[in-house]
């Protein structure tokens, strides 16, 4: 299908500058080579002195902990989620990536409501949310959010199930990024919220059978707005696992993923995260729009997530192959 000439136009003007920034900021994105010099530094002192010359230096030279290194990707990540918002890109955009951390924080906040624990250093400042919000009552944190907690308290304001919390941010966490994905209007972006899905339930539905959790139970876990049809897995979920597995890998969704990886628990969640580097990838090639800065910014997501592995992983004394076999596909 041809794109309509008003629709280039418009997109190469609005876009334009932003999609500049991005072909030159993505040139500083880390590739195979430096991720093996990562993975082969034999001490922490080591990584840090190779990423003194990258973007991440200023955000790592302190640090000394698993602790000190989570707020200095913390804060990267934080500067990576401002270009969206100098780029111009449309509220909706934005949002889609903040409000993830919002959901997140909901979890940390009733978990530790439901257990008694303090809630000290399991917000993180990433949302639209502020964090100082999170300190009081779930009940006055914005609607989107107080709605999921009131689901899940009993009459006296307690948690009445611990375990239903995962379930039921998980659902409304999802619903809430379909959502603002289509009304951003960006084909990219509904795109990747549906792929999201997708690879949320082959994640859970791979899980479950392994566990052998009833059918029932998959129904009610599985989220709405992909397009890996859940009847289709309910049809095969009764199947001996090995078979399941590979009856999944054979939808439309899933065609060209490796079965076998999906049967192996080690491999399960890199060969699906890998799904999302193929479409940014992808994104990445359009000439003009959002997709090269949201595919950008997603790239960036994914690379904070490999030098975290990488740092904390040598900080907790895994080798090189175990290292290594934690990372995702690259995005460059």
């Amino acid at each position: 299908m041809r794109v309509p000439l008003f629709k280039t136009v418009y997109d190469a003007v609005y876009y334009g500058f932003a999609v500049g920034k991005v072909r030159v900021l993505e040139t500083r994105i880390f590739g195979g080579g430096t991720y093996e010099r990562l993975v082969d530094a034999p001490t922490f002192a080591e990584q840090k002195r190779i990423l003194s010359d990258t973007v991440y230096g200023r955000y790592l030279e302190n640090a000394e902990n698993a602790d000190d290194v989570e707020v200095g990707l913390e804060t990267a990540l934080d500067d990576f989620y401002r270009f969206l918002a100098e780029a111009n890109l449309p509220e909706p955009v934005v949002r889609f990536f903040r409000v993830r951390y919002d959901y997140a924080n909901l979890r940390a906040v009733l978990k530790a409501r439901a257990l008694g624990a303090p809630i000290e250093g399991m917000i993180v400042g990433l949302g639209i949310v502020p964090v100082t919000a999170f300190e009081g009552p779930v009940e006055r944190l914005p609607e989107y959010l107080a709605q999921v907690a009131a689901s899940l308290l009993d009459e006296d304001g307690r948690i009445a199930e611990v375990d239903a919390i995962d379930a039921a941010v998980e659902q409304a966490a999802f619903a809430d990024l379909v959502e603002t994905a289509r009304s951003s209007k960006s084909r990219a972006l509904k795109d990747l919220a549906r792929l999201m899905v997708d690879v949320a339930n082959a994640r859970a539905a791979i899980r479950a059978r392994r566990k052998n959790r009833p059918a029932s139970d998959l129904a009610e876990g599985l989220l709405k707005g992909g397009t890996l049809r859940i009847r289709e897995v309910e049809k095969i979920y009764t199947l001996p696992f090995a078979e399941f597995v590979d009856a999944l890998a054979a939808m439309p969704t899933l065609r060209g993923v490796d079965a076998d990886a999906l049967a192996d628990p080690s491999a399960l969640d890199v060969v699906l995260d890998n799904m999302i580097s193929h479409f940014l990838r992808q994104a990445r090639a359009v000439q003009f729009g959002p997709e090269p800065v949201i595919a950008y910014v997603m790239a960036r997501e994914a690379e904070v997530t490999a030098v975290r592995t990488l740092l904390i992983g040598r900080l907790a004394g895994l080798d090189r192959d175990a290292l290594r076999s934690r990372l995702r596909e690259l995005y460059v």
